[in-house]
C-alpha cells in the first residue's frame, strides 16, 4: 500500500507539470505594479532566519529507476555553510550535499547504488542557498529582474539564476526555476497556504523527481 501510495503522489506531481507547462503567458510588469513585485520577492528572499534545521521524509524517482523511499535532514549555520544528507529507510547514506556559498559538493554514502549515483563534480552554484529553497523562500538573493503578472493574479520574477512565482494572493512563492551549470532544477510547494516553511516540496533535477514532506518540529 505504501507503494502504491507513493506512485499515486508521483503521478499528480506529473500531472502538475504538464498543467504548468500549458499555461498562457504571462504580461510583463512596468512602473508600480511591476516594483511591488520586485519588492515583494527580494523581502521573501530574506524571509530565513539562520540556523536552520530541518528533516523530511519522501520519495525519490530517479530516471528510469524505481521509486526510492528516503529521509533527509539539512543543517545550515548560514546560507554559506550548509549541510544536506539523504538516507534509506534504514538510516544508510545515500547522497550527501556540502555547500559552502560558491559551489555544492555531493558525495557517495553506502546506500548510493539505490539511486544509481556513481559521483559528480561540484557544482559552482554561486550564493544558492540550500536551506532557502527547502524554507519555501527564493533560494538566490533578489536584486532586479523582470516581473510579470501571471494569468491567475500572482506575480513572477525573472533574472539570470532563477525564475520565482508567487500564489494568486501574493502573499508567498509557490514555484521557481534556478538555473545552474549543466542543469535548470524545478521547485514547487503544492496546496501551500501560508508563508510558513511549506509542508511539502516537489523538485525535478536531471530527469529524476523528488517529492519532500516536512517533518513537525
Amino acid at each position: 500500500m505504501r507503494g502504491r501510495h507513493a506512485l499515486w503522489i508521483v503521478a499528480q506531481f506529473l500531472l502538475a507539470l504538464a498543467v504548468a507547462g500549458c499555461a498562457p503567458s504571462r504580461m510583463v510588469l512596468t512602473g508600480p505594479e511591476g516594483g511591488r513585485a520586485e519588492a515583494f520577492f527580494a523581502v521573501q528572499s530574506t524571509a530565513v532566519d539562520f540556523p536552520v534545521k530541518a528533516s523530511f521524509s519522501g520519495v525519490l524517482v530517479p530516471f528510469l529507476r524505481d521509486v526510492v523511499p528516503f529521509v533527509a535532514g539539512v543543517s545550515a549555520l548560514s546560507a554559506a555553510e550548509e549541510t544536506v544528507g539523504l538516507y534509506d529507510p534504514m538510516g544508510r547514506g545515500v547522497l550527501f550535499l556540502a555547500n559552502d556559498g560558491r559551489c555544492v559538493e555531493v558525495s557517495r554514502g553506502p546506500a548510493a547504488d539505490l539511486v544509481g549515483f556513481r559521483g559528480a563534480s561540484p557544482l559552482a552554484s554561486g550564493d544558492l542557498s540550500i536551506a532557502r529553497v527547502l524554507s519555501g523562500v527564493p533560494g538566490y538573493p533578489v536584486s532586479g529582474g523582470e516581473a510579470a503578472r501571471n494569468p491567475d493574479g500572482g506575480w513572477s520574477l525573472s533574472d539570470g539564476r532563477q525564475t520565482l512565482t508567487s500564489d494568486p494572493g501574493r502573499r508567498f512563492l509557490v514555484r521557481a526555476s534556478y538555473r545552474l551549470p549543466g542543469m535548470t532544477v524545478e521547485v514547487s510547494y503544492p496546496d501551500r497556504d501560508s508563508a510558513g516553511p511549506p509542508p511539502r516540496l516537489a523538485l525535478s533535477i536531471r530527469g529524476a523527481r523528488i517529492l519532500l514532506r516536512r517533518d513537525e518540529e
